[in-house]
Formats: C-alpha cells, structure tokens, sequence
C-alpha cells in the first residue's frame, strides 16, 4: 500500500466493505458516517439500493430528476428542517456526530465511495480501493459496479 494514502473528504461518504461471493454475486457491509452500525447487502443490487436509499435520505447530492411513476406516490419526506436554509444533511450530522468510514475493511476488497453528483438519473463520482489505494473517477452507477468488479476478479 503507498504511503500517500488516497483520501476523500465529503458529506456522503460510504464505505464498502466486500467479504465474499456467492454465485456470483458480492455479500458485505456499507459503513456510512452517521451509524455506528453497518448495514447488509446480498449482492450488487442490494447494495445500490441501500445506498441510493441512503443518499436520499440524506438528500445530498440531491436529484436532478424526479423518479417517474405512472402510480399515484407519495413524494418523499425528507426530514423536517429546522432551519429552512439548513441542508437535510447538515441536520443529520448535527443529530448523529461524524465517524470515520474510511479505516473499515471487507475480508475481500473495500471501496471507499463518494457520490458527487445524480444527474441523468444515475451517480457521478470517486471511488477509492483501499487495497490498492487507486482512486478512480466513475459517470454511472454501472461504471462503478464495473470499477469494483475488476479489482474484485483480480483476487
């Protein structure tokens, strides 16, 4: 590992940690900053799916588009703002203090990811292998489950 540790510094950092596979499919844990807790994923969707629910419940980076249903919803709450020019996010740190992700480590691979932006209904960002400690820039979610694969095949 080089002694020029990558690092990334955001709100929304999420750390994924990878202990094995199955059929295929990748099992671990997400450690994010605002949980002392992890959260369980069983495979790649799974995962995009816990963090894409953590993203919006943050909402931070926020949506360019709204998702499109042809079923009568309820729009999402977001939780109540104290302070109307105050971010979701910021609030949610003030509640729950800050923890550092980045020292958590899956039995197989982790990924230290921030998410940038969500525009053209997918995600835009960095990820960091902390095994390798290469930090690569990713335009979708599919290019980074790609980005993750690789380092993954390579074991």
């Amino acid at each position: 590992m080089s002694d020029n540790k990558q690092m990334l510094y955001a709100r929304n950092l999420i750390s994924v940690c990878v202990d094995g596979v199955e059929n295929g499919d990748y099992q671990g844990w997400i450690w994010h900053q605002y949980s002392d807790e992890p959260l369980e994923f069983e495979g790649f969707l799974q995962m995009l799916s816990i963090m894409e629910g953590l993203l919006d419940e943050w909402d931070f980076p926020q949506k360019a588009l709204a998702t499109r249903s042809f079923f009568k919803q309820e729009k999402p709450v977001y939780k109540k703002h104290v302070n109307p020019d105050e971010l979701v996010i910021d609030q949610v740190q003030k509640e729950n203090g800050v923890r550092n992700v980045q020292n958590k480590r899956g039995k197989r691979a982790t990924f230290i990811v921030q998410v940038s932006f969500r525009q053209r209904a997918t995600w835009q960002g960095h990820v960091i292998h902390a095994e390798s400690d290469e930090k690569k820039d990713y335009q979708s979610a599919m290019e980074l489950l790609r980005i993750m694969d690789e380092y993954l095949r390579e074991k």
